[in-house]
């Protein structure tokens, strides 16, 4: 789940240049104000000198590119399982269509550590919004304290971890009043590579590294990124950032065993169906009016985190909620389909692997879920329908409740 209210600062920044029809501010500068207040300071290189989690603590890590309910678009951010919690989701206690079996022991708490030397230059505490987060996008934890923590690198390198239980108290001593729920706390708390920042339960957790020096080629309109995540064009992955052997030993624990290990985001291909799409009028991708669940109007069709051959068709609003599914037949490759290959037709089904790669048994995995319809169109354009519950033969052609989505 994003927030957003620290960006508010930057973003009076960059409108200021878009509205006088100027390139937006570098975004390294805009790191630099909405992170660091304008004080970074080292220009590298940063090398990890280990991942946020512990070595022997690591049960698995997921990759970026995941796409999951909120998720709708890849994900810019790795995900640490701890090695007490690799069972969440896994098997079924006896029936198997029943509850899914949980053995995780929530007691079990693990140190996070800086990854690098650095300063942390921003806390927050994300309140729960009524109803809590599960409402808006049920893969996300209810968490009574859920904390993120920034830190600085160098003058172009920041990392995040999020879903932090506590602050470290060497830290949190030096802030002074405290962080609460809401919003963020600018801080520059000098810290060193492996020093522990803070605590994690028994539950997945977040990591980005984000270096403004390199920018992702595979985004049509970086400017989509601006009001929402600005940082999204300039993850990188954090293996290419470690030495041998450390770095081996991490991509053992990694879910994803090609190359890039550390995942990818980006698969827009200009003139063509691959990539991410916005629904006309709900805001692009940062929606409108700063709504928690601002993916209801993205959408994604592009590949799984895990094993870049398979088609995962994403949609913010399907039937009501944000829903994933693999493509019958597998496909075609939406990186091939443009302007002169007309209506495109994917039967949905359920994908087969969990986001840590275990196998997802289901007894209606071969079942046709629904039917989506997508034909691009002229200057950055496509028309989208999705038909829940229908088969293909069951849907002859687009009907008035078509939509048309944007780059």
């Amino acid at each position: 789940m994003n927030f957003v209210v620290f960006w508010l600062a930057a973003i009076a920044l960059v409108t200021s240049a878009i509205a006088a029809d100027a390139p937006p501010a570098p975004t390294a500068t805009l790191m630099n104000q909405m992170w660091s207040r304008g004080q970074t300071k080292g220009e590298g290189p940063v090398r990890l000198k280990s991942f946020p989690l512990r070595l022997d603590d690591i049960g698995c890590i997921i990759p970026l590119g995941n796409m999951q309910s909120g998720h709708t678009t890849p994900s810019d951010h790795i995900y640490f399982v701890p090695k007490g919690a690799v069972n969440q989701g896994q098997g079924r206690s006896g029936n198997p269509n029943g509850p899914r079996a949980d053995n995780r022991d929530f007691s079990q708490i693990y140190d996070v550590v800086a990854v690098a030397d650095g300063f942390v230059v921003m806390l927050q505490w994300r309140p729960n919004p009524a109803g809590g987060q599960a409402k808006y996008d049920p893969t996300v934890f209810d968490r009574a304290v859920d904390l993120k923590v920034f830190i600085e690198h160098s003058a172009h390198v920041w990392s995040y971890v999020d879903h932090l239980i506590e602050v470290d108290a060497a830290i949190m001593k030096q802030v002074p009043g405290g962080v609460q729920p809401g919003r963020p706390v600018n801080v520059r708390i000098p810290v060193k590579a492996g020093q522990v920042i803070g605590k994690v339960g028994n539950q997945t957790f977040d990591f980005a590294l984000i270096d403004t020096r390199f920018t992702r080629k595979g985004f049509v309109k970086l400017e989509q990124f601006l009001n929402r995540d600005p940082q999204k064009p300039h993850v990188v992955d954090p293996f290419d950032y470690v030495d041998e052997p450390l770095r081996s030993q991490l991509i053992k624990k990694s879910a994803r065993k090609v190359a890039p290990f550390g995942g990818r985001i980006d698969y827009d291909v200009d003139g063509k169906l691959g990539g991410n799409w916005y629904e006309e009028g709900t805001g692009g991708y940062a929606g409108l009016n700063r709504r928690i669940d601002y993916w209801v109007g993205h959408l994604a069709i592009a590949y799984h985190h895990l094993d870049p051959k398979i088609i995962v068709v994403s949609i913010g609003n399907y039937n009501g909620r944000a829903s994933q599914f693999w493509v019958k037949g597998n496909a075609p490759d939406p990186a091939m389909i443009g302007e002169r290959d007309g209506v495109v037709k994917y039967e949905l089904l359920w994908g087969r692997l969990g986001s840590n790669g275990r196998e997802q048994l289901r007894h209606d995995a071969d079942v046709v879920q629904g039917v989506v319809l997508a034909q691009v169109l002229p200057n950055r354009k496509l028309k989208f329908e999705a038909f829940p519950g229908k088969s293909g033969t069951e849907v002859r052609g687009f009907t008035s409740a078509a939509k048309v989505y944007e780059r």
